[in-house]
């Protein structure tokens, strides 16, 4: 029994002499509710509505740790630790930390250096022009994820702010011997504040393992514009993407499969803040791919409602209305329906962070 008391107090004072050394955050932040779509199309040709327990609708769940030491003169070392995970099964991704495991420095007045994986520049850029903050139902939709997730292998810097202004670069290795272009990865992306008014543009390019821009929606170049203005409790939205894949590289795949080399999508919406606990959004997204990829239109509303300052409740809901040919899903890349088919959908539930 002295033994065992004396082996716990010798790890406890353990711990405590690196804690005082460097800090170290556990946090993170779950979401399940209820989803449904209607018009999926079948096996048989035929459509079936769709009721389903609802994990990453609203947001990735995701659980992380992150730290930093302080190495004097305004200079600290810092890491980051994050794993998504789906909330209806407990089931991470293709490995474990598979959004964010990097370390690197950070310089006061200079900016951060990171090296590791992390989240993407497209996706970052995405959430703050989405009026409903880039869920399943919004922005992605017409993209198919295209911005969505993190980049592998990645140098980033990211700058500090002068006078409003501040940017992040990025460079993914693909690691292959001999073929420096094959699934490599480099992108831009930049932002100026001024009073209520936010603008951002990022620039992505990703390609394929033969280092060739492929299919507008796995390997491809993508650009991105947009900006809000915040004027009290009411914040304005619009943006600007495009997805463009080399004409004589693409070939039609299941992701792409009338060969579309251009995806472009335009957008506008609006959030308000009504109360301290209660909040709307609303968004129209027009999209539109060549070479027969069909066109068409996406509405959608939302609303959260806070519980506590870490419990919210949420409900979406948005409708598709497809070209002739399209058949684009209401959720991004899910359960679509037949060509020419409109699809409505929506969900609820509630998300704690921690």
């Amino acid at each position: 029994m002295k033994k065992a008391i004396f082996i716990a107090t010798f790890v406890a004072s353990g711990m405590g002499a690196a804690h005082a050394q460097s800090s170290v955050t556990l946090y993170g932040r779950i979401a399940s509710g209820l989803d449904f779509v209607n018009n999926v199309a079948t096996a048989n040709g035929q459509t079936a509505n769709q009721y389903r327990f609802g994990s990453n609708q609203y947001g990735i769940s995701w659980w992380g740790l992150t730290g930093s030491e302080d190495l004097g003169g305004g200079l600290h070392a810092e890491f980051k630790l994050e794993s998504a995970f789906t909330a209806g099964t407990g089931q991470v991704g293709q490995s474990l930390f598979n959004r964010y495991a990097y370390v690197g420095l950070n310089k006061d007045g200079w900016g951060s250096l990171w090296a590791g994986q992390v989240m993407s520049l497209t996706d970052e850029t995405g959430y703050y022009l989405d009026p409903l903050g880039q869920q399943a139902i919004g922005i992605a939709n017409f993209a198919k994820g295209r911005a969505y997730g993190s980049r592998s292998n990645t140098i980033t810097y990211n700058s500090p702010k002068w006078a409003g202004f501040s940017f992040r670069l990025q460079n993914g290795f693909g690691n292959a011997a001999g073929n420096f272009r094959g699934n490599r990865q480099l992108s831009g992306s930049a932002t100026y504040s001024l009073g209520g008014f936010n603008a951002y543009g990022v620039y992505e390019e990703i390609r394929d393992g033969n280092g060739k821009l492929s299919n507008p929606y796995v390997s491809s170049r993508e650009y991105m514009i947009g900006g809000t203005y915040q004027f009290s409790a009411l914040k304005f939205y619009a943006g600007y993407q495009a997805l463009v894949s080399s004409g004589s590289d693409t070939v039609a795949s299941a992701t792409n499969p009338f060969a579309s080399t251009r995806n472009e999508q335009e957008w506008f919406g609006a959030s308000y803040q009504i109360n301290p606990a209660l909040a709307v959004g609303a968004g129209w997204y027009h999209g539109n791919a060549n070479h027969g990829g069909g066109s068409g239109n996406l509405g959608v509303i939302g609303t959260t409602y806070n519980l506590s300052k870490r419990t919210f409740v949420y409900a979406t809901f948005g409708a598709m209305f497809n070209g002739k040919n399209s058949n684009w899903p209401v959720e991004t890349a899910d359960s679509l329906p037949l060509a020419g088919h409109n699809q409505q959908g929506g969900y609820f539930g509630m998300m704690h962070t921690f």
